[in-house]
């Protein structure tokens, strides 16, 4: 059984096959999306690569995080009507010609993957936005190797329990920034005290 906030496309009703090539190609050419960050991320990235007082919560974030300006969209929760909120968030900056991930190093190994962000934890198997359109689906195969895999049903089989417990937690991490940006008038610098004013776009 779904939730109302968690929809699955008959093609992975009974559960998503999946396993990644580790050829890196989602770790770059960001032209096309974004890497979210929240506050579970970054405590767990600065833990990971012990950063943890103030100043180099804010070195860390002038060294590899950016703003993502009005990318956010969010109603209230429980309600499917109303006023929908465009806002400020964070997420990764990107280097290179080839817009990688600054954690990609030169064997397209992620240099941070046991504390990677939840984000890239999900993929493809936690993606609302995934999971819930074979067109979102088979758009995202084109780049991914081990999409195109999945619509075949070949790789790890994850199940429908699965699924909706990666995707049903990352609803929740968007629901919880959301109502801590709409407490704080939406002002991201009030939420992420860290967040050195100077922070880039």
């Amino acid at each position: 059984m779904t939730t109302p906030e968690i929809k699955i496309s008959k093609k992975f009703e009974n559960g998503i096959y999946f396993s990644c090539k580790m050829c890196g190609a989602c770790c770059r050419g960001f032209q096309e999306g974004e890497v979210y960050l929240y506050e579970e991320d970054i405590l767990r990235l600065t833990e990971f690569l012990n950063l943890t007082n103030k100043i180099s919560l804010k070195k860390f974030a002038r060294k590899y995080l950016k703003l993502v300006d009005n990318s956010f969209y969010w109603r209230d929760p429980n309600e499917s009507r109303g006023k929908k909120y465009k806002f400020k968030t964070l997420g990764f900056k990107f280097i290179g010609d080839d817009e990688h991930c600054e954690f990609l190093d030169e064997n397209n190994k992620c240099m941070v993957h046991q504390a990677r962000p939840f984000q890239c934890i999900a993929f493809p198997i936690g993606w609302n936005m995934l999971i819930n359109s074979i067109s979102n689906f088979k758009n995202y195969s084109k780049k991914c190797p081990a999409l195109r895999k999945s619509l075949e049903n070949e790789g790890k089989f994850y199940s429908r329990e699965d699924v909706l417990r990666l995707a049903t937690k990352e609803y929740n991490m968007e629901k919880e920034f959301f109502l801590k940006m709409k407490k704080n008038n939406f002002n991201i610098f009030k939420v992420y005290k860290f967040l050195p004013k100077d922070i880039s776009c």
